[in-house]
């Protein structure tokens, strides 16, 4: 039986992420995740994806402005690109690659930086009606470059998905 695959698929949900800020310094933020997937085929979408991330890196963190034992920093990733879904009656696991933008906001005198950001892995959506979905996890590695650095980070994701149209 062929499957109704919706125009457009909206996520939004709860998020955390993981940092690895390097020289010993780690992080855990909590956030939001939102994404809207435009299908382009029944197994293809293409991706836009923001997070908001929100907390303190343990130190001690040297910035410019001095040495501070942990600091507050907003974290928000503007990404897109490929989602692979193997779609099923009532389960899509799903894969994708996205590439964009991190913007950090340090509280301890460092600038605002816009860096580049990568994210690489996939997720699980359980289909509740032909409208909604819910996603029990969203699993990425996210790599992002600050202060001229490359961190290694993990962002953990779950929440909703409204289904529009239909292909």
């Amino acid at each position: 039986m062929a499957q109704d695959v919706p125009v457009a698929e909206v996520f939004g949900g709860y998020s955390f992420f993981r940092c690895d800020a390097g020289d010993d310094i780690s992080c855990n933020l909590n956030g939001w995740n939102a994404a809207v997937d435009f299908n382009v085929s029944d197994n293809w979408s293409a991706v836009m994806d923001f997070s908001g991330h929100y907390g303190y890196l343990d130190g001690p963190v040297a910035t410019a402005s001095g040495v501070y034992p942990w600091y507050d920093v907003k974290s928000h990733n503007f990404m897109f690109g490929p989602r692979f879904k193997m779609r099923g009656e009532k389960v899509t696991p799903f894969l994708h690659a996205l590439f964009g933008v991190n913007h950090v906001n340090p509280e301890a005198g460092d600038a605002t930086q816009n860096n580049f950001a990568l994210a690489f892995g996939g997720g699980v959506d359980v289909k509740v009606t032909d409208k909604m979905s819910v996603r029990p996890i969203q699993l990425e590695y996210v790599g992002t470059r600050v202060n001229s650095d490359f961190q290694n980070n993990m962002r953990f994701s779950a929440g909703v998905v409204f289904n529009f149209g239909s292909r």
